[in-house]
């Protein structure tokens, strides 16, 4: 079958992969150069190093990417930790939730007696626990709403939930749905040890999508970069292709001046694996009212603002910290992540549902991040910042509230032929790299079955294995 996959993030990536590993040809078509949508990565011209479009993280319970990124021989990219461990600094000094390999949930247990919060917050966070092991799911709750029927206080907020709900989620617990941290927390936490335990990666994250790419498209498939999509044309009631421009993209096409081409690409089928609000314009207006796509127009979007800085000399000797008290989150040491150590420190700072910070100026933010860092790193007094970065990401998630949960569209719609994939689509997650994946299978497998041959089974002989896979699987 003719597949056309429109978008190179993680969701049409996983699409066009499990498309082409059940022998369908398959076009993926990709608007910009670089693959990865809202998590991707680009080469620092200064320095040389790879940036992130904000520093985003896997952890074991991401089944789907991990064995995504097995199959395209990519595990030597990975870095992950050997036990969940998560530091935060406050003015207090450190304190660390450093989980032992026992089976879970044991192992949160025995990480929280070593957290310096407490008693009285250690009890609500086992409260917290038992109810999302045994209790219903908080369907329709927001969840700060969750967090107070179930006994959390403001310290237990402020100390442990809060951020991790902001990281998780990217939206404060007022506006939040709970059921998408409660699937999170079930996933992560209560099923396997190794589940929770954080996965870094080596390279940025455009490095992981080309790896992907490059087993895409030695398989067969066909990836177009420097797509410009106009439509998603009809053909009597059904998908049956997408009209793009295809602009130049060769030093030759660009020195000649080459104009931009249209083409047409005809298809059996067509998987939309781009944001909601972008979809919009794609739709024949006669399509645009039809259940399916009625409510993407009511998708809001959430903020992630990010400043990379470069230090004259190491000051954050952990690869990563939480910041409490701070308007910045979370500092990363992208050089210790990537494998490098000393001068010049790599620093990534992250703020998450930045809409405070996304509207400031790069000089406020940048003055933030060195704030935090003369608070609680007494080396920063005699180093200097050699280059800073902000990067703003408006659309980095859609905004996981209760009312936008109901609304959720499937991978399948009521044009025959179009599916739909995106980490907004109802995956049961909130807006992360593994619910972009698995969006992106779920759509495969809903093509798969226009053939009669069902969902089918990926073999695991599918791809090549890294020789470096036995010491980086999580």
């Amino acid at each position: 079958m003719k597949v056309v996959v429109i978008g190179g993030g993680f969701a049409g990536m996983a699409a066009g992969i499990a498309l082409q590993e059940r022998r369908h040809d398959v076009v993926l078509l990709e608007r910009r150069g670089v693959l990865g949508g809202r998590a991707t990565s680009f080469r620092d011209a200064v320095t040389g190093d790879d940036v992130d479009n904000g520093t985003h993280l896997m952890i074991g319970a991401y089944t789907a990417t991990l064995d995504l990124v097995r199959r395209a021989g990519a595990t030597d990219l990975l870095n992950p930790q050997e036990n969940l461990k998560i530091e935060w600094v406050d003015d207090e000094g450190a304190t660390v939730l450093d989980c032992p390999p026992l089976v879970a949930p044991l192992h949160l247990l025995a990480g929280l007696v070593g957290l310096r919060v407490p008693l009285r917050v250690k009890l609500q966070a086992l409260r917290l626990g038992l109810a999302v092991r045994f209790g219903p799911t908080p369907v329709g709750l927001t969840l700060a709403e969750y967090f107070r029927r179930t006994g959390q206080g403001p310290a237990a907020r402020r100390l442990l939930w809060d951020p991790l709900a902001l990281a998780v989620v990217n939206e404060s617990p007022e506006r939040s749905a709970a059921v998408l941290f409660h699937r999170v927390y079930q996933e992560s936490f209560l099923r396997d040890h190794r589940a929770s335990r954080l996965v870094f990666l080596r390279r940025g994250w455009g490095v992981l999508l080309e790896r992907l790419a490059r087993y895409f498209e030695g398989r067969g498939g066909v990836l177009r970069r420097g797509t410009l999509v106009e439509a998603i044309e009809p053909e009597a009631g059904r998908a049956g292709g997408v009209r793009y421009v295809q602009r130049a993209r060769q030093r030759e096409e660009l020195q000649t001046g080459r104009a931009p081409e249209p083409r047409l690409e005809p298809a059996e089928a067509v998987v939309s694996a781009i944001p909601a609000h972008a979809l919009i314009p794609l739709l024949p207006e006669e399509w645009r009212g039809r259940p399916a796509f009625a409510a993407l127009g009511r998708f809001g979007r959430s903020p992630i603002v990010s400043v990379e800085m470069w230090l004259d000399r190491e000051v954050v000797d952990r690869p990563m910290l939480g910041l409490r008290g701070c308007e910045i989150e979370w500092v990363f040491d992208k050089g210790r992540l990537f494998g490098r150590r000393g001068a010049p420190q790599h620093l990534a700072f992250i703020v998450s549902a930045a809409y405070r910070s996304a509207p400031k100026k790069n000089v406020e933010l940048v003055g933030a991040a060195e704030a935090a860092l003369r608070r609680y790193f007494p080396a920063m007094a005699e180093a200097k910042i050699e280059r800073t970065l902000v990067l703003r990401e408006p659309d980095a998630t859609f905004a996981s509230t209760p009312e936008l949960e109901a609304l959720r569209p499937g991978p399948g719609t009521d044009v025959p032929g179009l599916f739909l994939a995106g980490d907004w689509t109802d995956t049961g997650l909130p807006a992360t790299i593994e619910g972009a994946v698995r969006s992106g299978q779920r759509a495969a497998e809903r093509v798969e079955a226009l053939t009669g041959r069902g969902p089918g089974v990926v073999p695991d002989s599918a791809g090549p294995r890294s020789s470096s896979e036995g010491d980086a699987e999580p």
